[in-house]
């Protein structure tokens, strides 16, 4: 078996996984791959894809999320305040926001050529808008990356472009003044603007806000921050 060192080698190792005829071979599959992944990062992609491309993409990163946070309110309780998603819906929502951010990752890696265009948010919208045909566009593309079809995997891009234009957000114009407010909020953290960006609700409610009453503004998305930090924490204390 040959070890998995970093994400290229990881994106490879997901396209001859893929290339297997049933789902319960690419599952056994992936799983070995990460299992033998020498790199943190690449792992993560790994399980990102296995969750994305073979299995139920967004409904099975919400599960995985809500086991950890069920084993660690019952390992360690006093912790993290905040564990039931059920009770706040925020929580729920920048758990999904960031859960769809690690699928871009999967598309962005696939495609340099829309890494260098598009921000992971702008990408993210995209499973928002239309998961299971954005998956299937995606499992096409992989497989025709490992098998070198480069018309099919220039298909795939075009499509995937097409989505993300899509996608666009009517308020498109004024994310300079989000970006300014999440930088002020959590500097350096590019999370937070994401996590606003990828759902329109979340970033008309921040730009009125900023428009009306910037404090409250402010606040707000100091709320959004705690809960990022909340579900990295989380990711952190389960791959330690």
């Amino acid at each position: 078996m040959i070890y998995v060192r970093n994400k290229a080698e990881a994106l490879d190792a997901v396209a001859s996984v893929l290339a297997l005829p049933e789902r319960r071979q690419q599952i056994v599959q992936l799983t070995v791959r990460i299992a033998m992944c020498l790199d943190s990062e690449a792992r993560s992609f790994l399980a990102d894809c296995q969750a994305g491309l073979i299995e139920s993409g967004l409904e099975s990163m919400r599960k995985r999320r809500h086991e950890l946070l069920a084993a660690h309110q019952e390992e360690a309780p006093e912790a993290i305040v905040i564990l039931d998603s059920t009770e706040d819906q925020l929580l729920e929502q920048v758990g999904m926001a960031l859960d769809t951010l690690r699928l871009s990752e999967i598309v962005r890696q696939v495609f340099p050529a829309i890494r260098e265009k598009h921000a992971a948010w702008e990408v993210a919208r995209t499973f928002l808008a239309a998961e299971e045909e954005v998956r299937k566009v995606m499992v096409e593309a992989v497989r025709a990356h490992g098998s070198g079809d480069s018309k099919t995997y220039e298909r795939c891009r075009a499509e995937m472009e097409r989505r993300i234009g899509a996608a666009t957000p009517t308020w498109m114009a004024t994310l300079p003044t989000l970006e300014a407010a999440c930088a002020e909020v959590a500097p350096g953290d590019p999370h937070l603007l994401a996590s606003i960006a990828v759902d329109d609700m979340r970033a008309d409610l921040v730009v009125d806000l900023l428009a009306h009453k910037r404090e409250e503004a402010l606040d707000y998305l100091e709320t959004v921050k705690q809960r990022i930090d909340t579900l990295h924490s989380l990711e952190s204390s389960s791959n330690g």
